[in-house]
């Protein structure tokens, strides 16, 4: 019997959503929706800045899976990716406190000597096997309005945040949060020291804003029955109509003609998740 999976991969350009099926060793892959995207420039305090419009990729999102459910005529889960480094914000009641600022904004020229004259890079290097580049998590982080981190009580990279939505979860997957330079990538989660000497030198709440890691493949839950309401309330034509799995499974049933769950998947690199682990240092 066949797994079908929904994958949703969005880039910096464009995004997608493509119906993966899985049957006697053979792979079938079809693309069933594509939109644009890009940054948006808004005039701010300190001067222009680039903005990603995440209610329009969310939108995107919904209308791809709707699409993948009709066409495939039934899912066994949905997993999401899209570029690293780049986060948005959380407050207290798990709302989003603004659109993520995009790694191509300009906001973090000089964060690189300003944290290394806190830090060694090789000793930095030796914990996060991460390649120093302006737009890491890190840097942006040292870049950010003081009043926008203090203010928040959690930090999603963009595909925990989009899972996010459809699960209620907040988790970090593990080789998306490697792009942040905050992991240790040898223990496989946050690098403590590393997280509290930031704190320390710049005063940004790390440990308190960063949610646990998960593996790649992880289920990170149903999607919300907020989600599948709103959904129909909008007059959508192909609600999310799910059936619940086996949760080791690591998938969950997208049936037109059934009204159940579906399950929310990261799932970094399909191919690894089922032929290997995935890379988390630089070649």
């Amino acid at each position: 019997m066949a797994t079908t999976l929904a994958a949703v991969d969005i880039g910096a350009s464009s995004g997608r959503v493509i119906v993966g099926s899985f049957e006697g060793g053979r792979v079938t892959m079809t693309e069933t929706s594509r939109f644009a995207n890009g940054p948006v420039s808004v005039q701010e305090r300190g001067g222009a800045r680039l903005h990603w419009d995440v209610l329009r990729l969310w939108t995107e999102v919904l209308k791809g899976l709707r699409t993948a459910a009709r066409d495939a005529g039934s899912l066994d889960g949905v997993g999401i990716d899209t570029w690293g480094v780049d986060y948005g914000l959380f407050d207290l009641d798990g709302d989003l406190t603004g659109d993520p600022a995009s790694y191509r904004c300009t906001r973090t020229q000089g964060a690189i000597e300003r944290v290394f004259e806190h830090f060694s890079g090789e000793a930095m290097y030796k914990v996060n096997g991460a390649q120093v580049q302006p737009f890491n998590t890190m840097f942006q982080l040292v870049s950010e309005e003081p009043v926008h981190l203090q203010t928040a009580s959690r930090l999603l990279l963009m595909p925990d945040l989009l899972g996010y939505w459809l699960s209620g979860r907040m988790v970090a997957e593990m080789t998306n949060a490697s792009t942040t330079g905050l992991v240790d990538v040898e223990r496989r989660e946050w690098a403590e020291g590393l997280c509290t000497d930031l704190e320390c030198a710049f005063g940004i709440p790390v440990r308190r804003l960063l949610p646990d890691i998960v593996e790649p493949g992880t289920v990170i839950g149903p999607v919300r029955q907020e989600v599948i309401e709103a959904d129909n309330a909008c007059g959508v034509p192909h609600p999310l109509d799910c059936r619940r799995l086996p949760r080791h499974c690591v998938r969950g049933g997208c049936d037109p003609c059934r009204r159940q769950q579906l399950r929310v998947h990261l799932l970094r690199n399909l191919v690894a998740r089922r032929f290997g682990a995935p890379q988390t240092r630089p070649q």
